[in-house]
C-alpha cells in the first residue's frame, strides 16, 4: 500500500512529529510526504529517508494554483498512491480535488486545529473552503473533539463521521529522567539556582512568544535566577529577539532553534507556559505531561489535552503577574514521575496508537476497493 501525506514542512511542529511516530512503527505502507517548497531542509526530512520515505516538494498556492496543481498531479499519477492523507485542514481542497481527478479512491482530511482566530471575511471563507473540502474527501479525522467540532462540524461528529486520532508519543522517550535533566543543565550553562522557564512550538503569531515575554518578565521578578528557553523557529524570531532586548531580558532568553532532544530538554525546565491564542489538541503538552512537568497553558486550549494534574489553565485575559504567579507556583512542585502512567491511560502510548491508524489505513482503502 503506498499513501501520500500532505503537509506543510517537516521542521519538527506538532503535526510533523505526529506523521514521523506513527509512520516509523506502521509495516506494509509506503509513506511518501509532499511539503511546501521552501529553502530549509526539515529536521525531520532525514529521518523519513532513513525509513524508505520520499518526500516532495511543490510550490505554494499563494504563488500560483496552476503551478501547484500541476506538480501534486505529476506526483500522484507517478506513484499510483492507494490514499492521501491531507494535513492542510480546509486549506487542502485543491490537493483532494487532485487527487480525485487522478483517481485516488481514498482522500482523507485531517483536523489539527481548533477556533483559529478570524474576522468574518476569514471565516466565511473557511465555511466555503470546509464545504468544498468535505466534498472532495471519502473520510475526515481530527487530532481531537474541538478540532473536529470546529471545523467538521458538531453534527458530523456527533454521528460518527469524524475519527479521532490521538497525537501519540513515544512514553518511554519522553518520561522524566534524573539523568537527562543533569545533563541538558549542564549543556544549557544552567546553574543549580536557575529557574528555567520551557516552551516548545514555532516562533509565530498563533504561539504568543511575544506575550510570553512580558510574562517572563514578571517570573523573574519573583526570581531574578530565572531564564526562558525557546525551543523552535518561526517568522517571527527577529520580532522576539527585538522585545526581548527592549525589555532589556536578551542575556535571559535563550533560542535553541529547533531540537531532536526534546524529550531530553523537558527533564531540565521546571516550568513550561504555553500562552497559545488558539490550537486543536497540542502535542507538546502531551509530551509535558508524559514527562511530569508542570505547565501553564492558556485557556484557548481544549481541557480535553488535561490527562494528568501536570496542566493548569488560565485567561489570556489574566495579567502577566498572575500568570507569572501560577506558573512559579507550579515550577515549585518539580516532577510527577507518575503522569506517565496517566498519558498511557488516555491512550496516547504510540505503540498501541500506530496499530490503530494501520488498521484505519486498511480499512479505508479496502472499502473503496
Amino acid at each position: 500500500m503506498r499513501i501520500l501525506e500532505i503537509c506543510v514542512d517537516l521542521d519538527g511542529g506538532g503535526i510533523d512529529r505526529y506523521l514521523l511516530n506513527y509512520c516509523s512503527r506502521i509495516s506494509d505502507i509506503q509513506f511518501d510526504f509532499v511539503v511546501v517548497d521552501n529553502k530549509k531542509i526539515g529536521i525531520l526530512e532525514n529521518p523519513l529517508y532513513a525509513l524508505g520515505c520520499n518526500i516532495y516538494r511543490v510550490p505554494r498556492q499563494s504563488k500560483g494554483i496552476k503551478e501547484y496543481y500541476k506538480a501534486l498531479k505529476k506526483i500522484m499519477l507517478e506513484n499510483k498512491y492507494d490514499a492521501v492523507h491531507c494535513h492542510l485542514g480546509y486549506r487542502g481542497a485543491v490537493a483532494l480535488y487532485c487527487a480525485k481527478k487522478c483517481g485516488i479512491k481514498t482522500r482523507i482530511t485531517h483536523a489539527h486545529i481548533a477556533y483559529e482566530p478570524e474576522n468574518c471575511r476569514l471565516k466565511l471563507r473557511r465555511k466555503l473552503f470546509t464545504f468544498l473540502t468535505k466534498l472532495l474527501s471519502t473520510e475526515l479525522a481530527a487530532c481531537g473533539v474541538d478540532a473536529a467540532k470546529w471545523l467538521w462540524g458538531e453534527g458530523l461528529y456527533k454521528k460518527g463521521k469524524v475519527i479521532i486520532h490521538n497525537n501519540a508519543i513515544e512514553v518511554k522517550k519522553f518520561g522524566f529522567s534524573d539523568s537527562n535533566r543533569i545533563e541538558k543543565r549542564r549543556e544549557l550553562g544552567i546553574g543549580d539556582d536557575v529557574f528555567a522557564v520551557g516552551h516548545v512550538g514555532r516562533l509565530c503569531d498563533q504561539k504568543n512568544q511575544i506575550r510570553l515575554l512580558d510574562i517572563f518578565v514578571q517570573i523573574n521578578k519573583i526570581n531574578p535566577a530565572s531564564q526562558l528557553f525557546l525551543v523552535g523557529r518561526g517568522e517571527k524570531e527577529k520580532a522576539i529577539l527585538e522585545k526581548a532586548q527592549l525589555l532589556s531580558i536578551e542575556d535571559k532568553v535563550h533560542f535553541l532553534g529547533i531540537r531532536d532532544d526534546v524529550a531530553q530538554l523537558l527533564s531540565a525546565f521546571d516550568v513550561f507556559v504555553f500562552p497559545s491564542t488558539h490550537e486543536g489538541l497540542p502535542f507538546t503538552l502531551i509530551e509535558t505531561q508524559c514527562n511530569g512537568l508542570y505547565a501553564l497553558s492558556a485557556d484557548t486550549v481544549t481541557p480535553l489535552v488535561k490527562v494528568s494534574e501536570c496542566v493548569e489553565f488560565i485567561s489570556l485575559d489574566e495579567s502577566d503577574k498572575i500568570w507569572a504567579d501560577k506558573a512559579f507556583r507550579l515550577g515549585e512542585k518539580g516532577h510527577n514521575k507518575s503522569a506517565v502512567y496517566d498519558v498511557i491511560k488516555a491512550g496516547y502510548d504510540i505503540e498501541t496508537q500506530a496499530s490503530e491508524l494501520k488498521k484505519y489505513y486498511f480499512n479505508c482503502v479496502k472499502a473503496k476497493e
